[in-house]
């Protein structure tokens, strides 16, 4: 067995012997070697290999096909194989991801679109990367491993330092801004002044905004899910990222006070995403659920049920008010309103949502009133009364039935 440092898994090991067998080269990439070198825990193991085949590109199409599959069989998973861009994803029974791709060249026909790919060496790999420090690659042979580090990225990870590898980094790809801030923050290194003058001077010339709706969510939703997601969109604002990706926008308020205040008091990733995304222009290409979008919508226009929620005394009128809000507004609700607000919030999440009549719809029928509106509108007055503790059991539902269907007679 090849001697490999501490903390390489299993299944890289296995995989690069199935790369072996196909007389294949197989690389650690990217951000695994990064955090290997820095005895930092790494969640994703990149993996990259190389059939020596760039100048037939079906002969790679093949092999990779072939590679992912093999692999998917052993760890007993199944295989996705993006063939534009020969990468592929082996899903393992419990659910964790293992990225293989072979490695490539890319070139932009223009800036911010998805490149154009072809198989390279290694060395080529490397170089279409976002920063020096990932790009690194461990070849993994049948003899140990081997650093390949063409940009010096090791001296600037000892000099804790985000530097891009080309001039047109961010114009090529403007995600790289995100990336920048967040590694720069999560890492707590400084950003290389020429980086940085680069970086601003794309966001000056506004290259976000030719980025997809869809990219530009997914680095926002990357950095909500860091420990440090707050000071990374802090970093966002204060570059002014998030205002450089949509023409003709500007935002209003700050969301960095909610946010801060969600972030004290427990909110999850996905409430502070759904806040975040009510200061953002949506439009109809957001990938986003019906529930964030509704959400978004609601938190937008919280006043008009902040004045009806205020005013509401009964338990019923509270239910009636909030029933169509969308759970994760509530759960903002809660942490960001007046004391008054989140009472009832908490009040309607916890009890009042749960409260429903002994008595069905079913049992209105048997008792021989007639199937149609009158059925719903008896059920709605049950629940009220339930939620208002006028009624409390089963017995007390049916003498108030009795009365009002004697009343309506």
């Amino acid at each position: 067995m090849p001697n490999f440092r501490p903390g390489l898994p299993q299944t890289v090991i296995q995989i690069s012997q199935l790369v072996w067998r196909q007389h294949g080269k197989a690389y650690l990439v990217g951000g695994p070697v990064r955090d290997l070198l820095l005895n930092h825990p790494c969640p994703d193991w990149d993996i990259a290999v190389d059939f020596g085949l760039k100048e037939n590109r079906a002969a790679v199409e093949r092999k990779m096909s072939e590679l992912l599959g093999a692999v998917a069989r052993l760890l007993k998973g199944k295989f996705v194989f993006h063939r534009p861009f020969l990468t592929g994803t082996v899903t393992l029974p419990d659910r964790t991801k293992i990225d293989i791709c072979h490695t490539r060249r890319e070139s932009y026909r223009k800036p911010a679109t998805l490149p154009r790919v072809e198989p390279a060496s290694i060395e080529d790999d490397l170089a279409r990367r976002d920063f020096t420090i990932n790009a690194l690659a461990l070849e993994l042979t049948p003899d140990g491993e081997k650093l390949i580090d063409p940009f010096s990225g090791q001296e600037d990870l000892n000099r804790r330092l985000i530097r891009i590898l080309h001039p047109l980094s961010f114009v090529d790809d403007p995600t790289r801004i995100f990336r920048a801030l967040r590694f720069a923050i999560r890492l707590d290194y400084n950003i290389e002044s020429g980086t940085l003058y680069l970086l601003r001077a794309a966001v000056r010339e506004r290259y976000p905004a030719l980025l997809t709706p869809e990219r530009i969510l997914y680095e926002v939703r990357c950095i909500l899910a860091e420990s440090a997601a707050l000071k990374m969109l802090e970093a966002l604002l204060k570059e002014n990222v998030l205002q450089s990706c949509w023409t003709n926008w500007r935002l209003d308020r700050s969301p960095l006070p909610g946010l801060k205040k969600l972030s004290q008091r427990g909110a999850t990733s996905q409430e502070l995403f759904c806040y975040l995304l009510s200061f953002l222009p949506v439009n109809e290409k957001f990938p986003i659920t019906s529930e964030e979008r509704d959400t978004a919508r609601f938190l937008r226009h919280l006043n008009p049920l902040r004045h009806r929620l205020l005013r509401a005394k009964k338990a019923s009128t509270i239910y009636h008010i909030l029933k169509p809000v969308p759970e994760t507004v509530l759960l903002i609700m809660t942490k960001l309103e007046r004391p008054a607000i989140q009472n009832k919030c908490n009040l309607f999440l916890h009890q009042l949502r749960f409260v429903k009549p002994e008595i069905t719809a079913a049992n209105l029928i048997a008792l021989g009133i007639p199937p149609g509106p009158k059925i719903g509108e008896l059920m709605k007055r049950l629940l009220t009364a339930r939620l208002d503790k006028k009624v409390r059991n089963r017995e007390e539902e049916l003498r108030l039935l009795k009365r009002w269907t004697n009343k309506g007679r």
